[in-house]
C-alpha cells in the first residue's frame, strides 16, 4: 500500500551441494519398529546459551565448538552410507540435543523409541538432564535395519558411534538409564 516496512539486516546462509543419486536422499523421521539407533559423535557439556539451559535455570557448561577433522571424516563416511541406502534416517544434533533430535524423528515417522542413555559417549563428566540436551556440534542420530548394525559397529572402531536405541511401534519415547545415577533430573 505504498507504505516502506524495514527489517532488520538478518544473516541468511544457503547450502548447496551435489546429490548424484536423487534415490539416496535422506529423511529426518523413522521409517520402522525395529530398527536400530546409533549416535555418532561425542557429547560435551555444551549447553551454554541454549534453550534447554535457559528454561531449565542450568549454569555452566561451555557454548558447542566443532572438531573440523573427526566431524569432515563422520560426515563422509555417514554420505557414503547414505548412497548406499544403509542408513534409514538421520538428525543432527545440535539446536535441543539428542532429547530433541530423537523426539521429532519419532514425531516424523509417528513412531516410538527405547533409548539407552547409558550408551551415550560423555566426553566429560555430566548428568543426565546434559547429557540429553547438549548441543555438541558434529552429532548425528542414524536408524538403521539390524542387518545393517555390524556396519555401525566397525564404524565405532575409528570414530565415537554407538548403539543407544531401537525404533519402537508405539509412539512412546523411553529412556532407559540407572535411575539412581539421574542426580534428580
Amino acid at each position: 500500500g505504498g507504505e516502506r516496512i524495514s527489517i532488520p539486516p538478518t544473516v541468511l546462509f544457503s547450502v548447496l551441494g551435489v546429490i548424484r543419486n536423487v534415490t539416496a536422499t535422506q529423511t529426518s523421521d523413522f521409517k520402522k519398529a525395529g530398527d536400530y539407533i546409533y549416535l555418532l559423535g561425542g557429547t560435551w557439556n555444551e549447553m551454554a546459551g541454549s534453550e534447554a539451559a535457559d528454561e531449565l535455570g542450568l549454569k555452566g557448561g561451555h557454548v558447542p565448538h566443532v572438531d573440523a577433522a573427526s566431524a569432515m571424516a563422520r560426515y563422509r563416511a555417514v554420505s557414503a552410507l547414505m548412497g548406499q541406502r544403509a542408513i534409514s534416517a538421520c538428525h543432527d544434533c545440535s539446536d535441543g540435543g539428542l532429547a530433541v533430535a530423537l523426539a521429532e524423528m519419532c514425531i516424523g515417522g509417528r513412531l516410538g523409541a527405547e533409548l539407552n542413555l547409558d550408551a551415550v559417549h560423555a566426553l566429560q563428566c555430566m548428568n543426565k538432564t546434559e547429557l540429553l540436551y547438549s548441543e555438541s556440534a558434529s552429532r548425528l542420530l542414524v536408524s538403521v535395519k539390524p542387518e545393517l548394525a555390524m556396519i555401525f559397529d566397525a564404524f565405532g572402531q575409528w570414530q565415537l558411534c554407538s548403539r543407544v536405541g531401537v525404533v519402537t511401534a508405539d509412539s512412546r519415547l523411553i529412556g532407559l538409564f540407572d535411575f539412581a545415577e539421574a542426580e534428580g533430573h
